[in-house]
């Protein structure tokens, strides 16, 4: 596969989640975190289990690893929604940005410690300039305000993203990603099945539905429930985890300059100076793999003529 495609689906990946983050205000004005969630997993699920049925290369998923499956999807979409969306209630937005974006630090130290994977010096500059420009970008605010309770929470959601790319990494070298994705959105739906009875059901089923709210929740099930997984999870597989993570710190970036075209949010300065060093420590942390990718793939094309 060229390199190029590789990194061109994990941008694709962190626009499609960043996008999320406009959608849920949209959602909110109708539903409530728990229904906007439990339907986009529904609805990736049904959408996913047909495209399998109809696959003519359907994948048997083995009953030794139907446990890992279900361990993925505990650790994201589940206890990872959980922490945040509960953590970002009551924590400042400029903070939980700030916590949610040491994701790429803990992913990185993990991978080298349980996954052994290698962690070349440009990497570990590239996650520093990287996720130095995350909390710049979150400068920007003078909100900091927070509670022990949110942090926890938070750093809930910052755990079970670091032990999704660790318990999913396997599954990639023996899955294909909409394997891997459509039982994780299944098992990510039986999860939330019971908070979304006991917590808004009873909201759900006697509201005045709105059809701008459930296009929206639909669209956040095709792009961001389905299509960003599949594209992250074999970026995982080409990547590793360490490499691979560096690429969510363009959820900030994406979210602000979508929050800027669609909602009119307004950047400063100090929103520049951090959205560029994101930019950069990224692309410090790819292009010496990038270029060396590059050059084998051309070997091996040369090879095959």
């Amino acid at each position: 596969m060229k390199p190029s495609l590789t990194y061109l689906k994990a941008i694709l990946a962190m626009l499609f989640w960043s996008a999320t983050f406009v959608w849920f205000k949209i959602a909110y004005q109708t539903y409530l975190p728990y229904e906007v969630t439990f339907l986009r997993l529904l609805l990736a699920s049904i959408l996913l289990f047909i495209v399998m049925l109809l696959s003519p290369k359907r994948e048997k998923v083995h009953s030794k690893d139907i446990w890992q499956m279900m361990l993925v999807s505990f650790c994201e979409p589940f206890m990872y929604f959980i922490g945040e969306a509960n953590g970002m209630k009551i924590v400042a937005p400029a903070l939980g940005s700030l916590i949610i974006s040491t994701i790429p630090i803990f992913s990185a130290i993990g991978a080298w410690l349980i996954l052994k994977e290698k962690l070349p010096w440009y990497v570990v500059l590239g996650l520093i300039v990287s996720t130095s420009g995350v909390i710049v970008m979150s400068l920007g605010s003078a909100d900091f305000s927070a509670t022990i309770k949110g942090i926890l929470f938070l750093m809930i959601a910052v755990l079970s993203g670091v032990f999704y790319g660790i318990s999913v990494r396997n599954l990639t070298h023996r899955y294909s990603p909409i394997t891997i994705v459509t039982w994780q959105n299944f098992f990510g739906m039986l999860y939330f099945l019971p908070l979304f009875l006991i917590v808004d059901g009873k909201h759900f089923f006697s509201i005045q539905h709105s059809a701008q709210g459930l296009i929206t929740i639909a669209a956040m099930s095709i792009l961001a429930s389905v299509i960003a997984f599949i594209l992250f999870t074999g970026v995982l597989r080409d990547l590793g985890v360490a490499k691979s993570n560096i690429f969510t710190n363009l959820i900030p970036v994406f979210t602000v300059i979508l929050a800027y075209i669609v909602l009119g949010d307004k950047l400063n300065w100090t929103g520049w100076i951090g959205l560029s060093l994101a930019v950069l420590g990224l692309f410090v942390s790819q292009y010496p793999d990038w270029q060396k990718r590059k050059k084998d793939f051309r070997i091996s094309s040369r090879r095959l003529r």
